[in-house]
């Protein structure tokens, strides 16, 4: 996953690390990932970790997985289990998974299905069972845990079951000093991780690596608030999940969306940095500028058509066209006053909303008979796809999860994904491309 913090400062204070480790410092024998977080203090801030050697800043350190069989070494943040309650929880199961993974002498392969399917069915166990004990806090000082989060992603994913995390998930650095760093009221400004001890496949060592996707992919975005896929200076590029608004609205109850959370992980930022938005059940690609003239150049290019998007649905029901049909909608729509937030189709009052689609494939979701369309949006009118979906004058199918002109069954979202993003860096010049798969089967 790309880095989430800028790297430079934390990198400063690694390399001493570093040369403390190449000296003989008592972690020198450790194999894995050590990680280095660069933080601004508040005026509440109480710190017991800090590794740094500048008023300006603290400097926290983390190891990945265990050192010498020991979760906690004194002048590293904690690991975000209770060893007591952990060893409690996987003692049961352990031996016996143990013997399972052994293969006994003359094992037909029937047996060794059995025996892989009861090996499979006592880790699932130990896992469900440590779930509750990992915690950590988030952006916004909130607690959670692998259970909560096992839940978001059933829902975001629009699965029927949760899907189990891998095993050592939580255990890498970055969880560690990010949720350390926010439980403490510390700010991050940099963050980055380095391997330490023998070079395997994968990893080489005193070499600089983002946090990993297959772990840290899942728990990051989570403790972060958002999804980072890019970002630097000028800009960045996020994930939007279904659910949260894009930007603020009217009321107290509404001030939780991309933008403000942007703006408390980055307090440097402009104070509107958006220059699009996705509606609140809509996830995908958002890009958002950090600074003033970013924020001008990019607005310009949407304003000018200038940037390109995709957006992948799952309608509710059968579109009969050929597999691979291509097409185009110019329907006009308008707010219905007496429905808010409805939108009505118009021909004399509404204005033009033009989207090209195509579609991709019918499949069964959950019993029922859906089918999957890439959609192109040449303006941006509100609603634009739901409506393409929905209206007679469209297809006259809406998309599964719309509680607007559709239906939405309990613990089910909307199927609609920005899925891609194209457009100009503000700066640079260059060309940017983002590519996001959405988390539903489609």
């Amino acid at each position: 996953m790309f880095a989430p913090y800028p790297e430079e400062k934390a990198k400063e204070y690694a390399r001493d690390f570093i040369s403390q480790l190449e000296a003989g410092h008592e972690l020198s024998n450790f194999n894995g990932m050590f990680g280095i977080l660069v933080c601004k203090k508040c005026d509440e801030s109480l710190v017991e970790f800090d590794a740094g050697c500048s008023s300006d800043y603290v400097v926290l350190r983390a190891f990945s997985g265990q050192c010498n069989s020991k979760w906690n070494v004194p002048g590293f943040v904690p690991a975000l289990v209770d060893q007591t309650e952990y060893d409690k929880a996987v003692i049961d199961n352990d031996k016996l998974i143990h013997k399972l993974s052994i293969a006994p002498e003359g094992e037909t392969a029937e047996q060794k299905k059995l025996r892989d399917e009861k090996r499979i069915a006592l880790c699932n166990e130990t896992l469900s069972k440590i779930y509750d004990l990992y915690s950590y806090t988030c952006f916004d000082k909130t607690k959670s845990n692998f259970k909560k989060l096992t839940q978001k992603i059933k829902y975001n994913s629009n699965e029927e079951t949760e899907k189990l995390l891998p095993t050592g998930t939580g255990d890498c650095c970055a969880p560690k000093l990010l949720s350390y760093a926010f439980s403490h009221n510390l700010i991050p400004v940099s963050m980055t991780e380095f391997y330490w001890g023998k070079p395997n496949t994968h990893l080489e060592h005193k070499k600089f690596y983002p946090p990993c996707d297959e772990k840290c992919g899942l728990i990051l975005p989570e403790i972060l608030g958002i999804e980072i896929l890019y970002r630097d200076e000028n800009i960045i590029v996020v994930n939007k999940t279904s659910g949260l608004l894009a930007v603020p609205g009217r009321g107290p109850d509404k001030q939780d969306c991309v933008v403000n959370r942007v703006k408390k992980l980055f307090p440097s930022c402009i104070e509107q940095p958006s220059v699009h938005r996705l509606d609140m059940d809509t996830s995908g690609l958002m890009v958002l500028a950090f600074d003033e003239e970013s924020h001008r150049n990019l607005s310009m290019q949407f304003e000018r058509g200038e940037v390109s998007k995709k957006y992948i649905a799952v309608l509710d029901g059968i579109l009969k066209v050929p597999d691979g049909t291509e097409g185009q909608f110019k329907l006009k729509f308008r707010l219905d006053v007496d429905d808010r937030p409805h939108q009505i189709y118009d021909e004399v009052y509404g204005k033009e909303g033009i989207t090209n689609w195509k579609k991709l494939r019918v499949f069964k979701m959950k019993g029922r008979d859906v089918t999957s369309v890439e959609f192109v949006p040449l303006t941006g009118r509100t609603h634009q796809l739901r409506l393409a979906s929905s209206d007679e004058h469209g297809f006259g199918i809406p998309i599964v999860g719309d509680n607007l002109y559709g239906s939405q069954d309990e613990g089910q979202r909307l199927l609609l994904h920005s899925s891609f993003l194209c457009f100009i860096h503000p700066v640079t010049g260059a060309k940017m491309e983002f590519i996001k798969e959405p988390d539903f089967k489609y």
